[in-house]
């Protein structure tokens, strides 16, 4: 009987080069935005001895409907290679524009193709256009950076944000605040007055005709 071990073998190869490339066409949801999520919390970025530095450059404010440049640069770390994941948060209604090596996925930002390094580092461009309500517009980026090597060890990822002010817009809308349940009972006092009222009426009525 021939053994099935090489082929069973021969699957987990497979299995963990498939794992090792999933990403290399870009991922979302690893921006830094969802807590506990990051390159190397997937499983398939780890063991880098050196840790890059990301940073973000682009407007500090802008007015509702408005686009800003925007640039996401990893440093250092295993450095042959970077890929990247940005999104948005605290004010709804931005919209993030890819620029060259990016793509939008999921509403974020993620590298169509690891960037390969120039003098230690890498540079993403992209654009984002203000939402119409007023507030803080936080930018999330994640920035990972390898080894190439295609396996998952021996990198490492880092995580930045910038926040945005974004005025000229309509202002958020505060809450409705619970009013107890007592809004449907509100008329009750005066209805029970008048009930009093015309009781009170009646009685004198009914007594001078006694």
């Amino acid at each position: 009987m021939r053994s099935i071990l090489p082929s069973v073998g021969a699957a987990v190869v497979c299995l963990v080069a498939s794992s090792a490339f999933a990403n290399s066409t870009g991922v979302s949801g690893r921006s830094g935005k969802q807590s506990g999520m990051s390159c190397t919390a997937s499983g398939c970025h780890s063991g880098g001895t050196s840790t890059p530095t990301v940073t973000l450059e682009g407007p500090t404010a802008l007015t509702a409907g408005e686009t800003g440049q925007y640039s996401l640069i990893i440093t250092g770390g295993p450095g042959a290679k970077a890929g990247m994941n940005v999104a948005t948060g605290g004010v709804d209604g931005a919209t993030l524009t890819a620029g060259s090596g990016t793509k939008v996925l999921n509403g974020e930002l993620t590298h169509s193709l690891p960037k390969v390094s120039s003098g230690g580092s890498a540079r993403f461009d992209f654009s984002l256009v203000a939402p119409a309500t007023n507030g803080t517009l936080k930018v999330y980026a994640a920035g990972n950076s390898v080894n190439g090597d295609n396996n998952q060890g021996g990198d490492a990822h880092a995580n930045a944000t910038l926040d945005v002010v974004i005025t000229g817009g309509k202002d958020p809308v505060a809450p409705e605040e619970d009013g107890g349940g007592c809004s449907a009972t509100s008329g009750a006092p005066a209805v029970l007055l008048a009930v009093f009222a015309a009781l009170g009426a009646r009685r004198r009525r009914q007594s001078r005709q006694g």
